[in-house]
């Protein structure tokens, strides 16, 4: 073999292993799609559960449940979390639930992150294994998704939301 062609295959070599270490996932949740499943503990080790607040058999049904995906060293959640936070009590009183889960991160590790942003209102879950997240189809945070009352995905917002585009989707997809 050539020096040439030794060369041209280490060359598409790196370039496929960049493309399949950073493609995203197979499966991408999107409008429409029924929402998966949550059942994660939060930091009192009580479990919610999604299907209590959406779906047929919601036995506190909501107008609908903002998931927010965030990890503590990703820093447009640490700009997203306090105006998610903001808004906690407003979209209370209009029956929607606020939910933030810790991606591949324990309780142990962004909890400080948390309470140096004074993030207490929203329902707090750790997904420290990542299952949540993948169900999800997590690539990049933070990932906001917008689940109606019918337990059906509304959106799916990949990067910062503000206080303002918050409002505006809740007003839109929770009626």
């Amino acid at each position: 073999m050539s020096i040439k062609r030794i060369g041209f295959i280490s060359a598409m070599s790196l370039i496929l292993c960049a493309v399949f270490l950073t493609e995203k996932p197979s499966f991408a949740l999107s409008a429409k799609d029924a929402a998966p499943p949550i059942a994660l503990r939060d930091s009192s080790g009580t479990y919610f559960y999604l299907s209590d607040y959406t779906g047929s058999s919601a036995r506190k049904p909501a107008k609908g449940v903002i998931v927010n995906f965030f990890a503590s060293t990703c820093d447009p959640c640490k700009k997203e979390l306090p105006a998610l936070n903001s808004l906690v009590d407003e979209f209370t009183q209009k029956n929607i639930k606020v939910v933030i889960i810790g991606y591949k991160e324990g309780f142990d590790v962004f909890m400080g992150m948390l309470e140096d942003l004074k993030i207490e209102k929203p329902v707090i879950l750790s997904d420290p294994y990542g299952k949540a997240g993948k169900e999800y189809g997590v690539y990049g945070l933070p990932m906001t998704v917008f689940i109606g009352a019918d337990g059906k995905v509304k959106e799916v917002v990949r990067g910062e939301l503000t206080g303002k585009a918050l409002k505006e989707k809740a007003a839109k997809f929770f009626q």
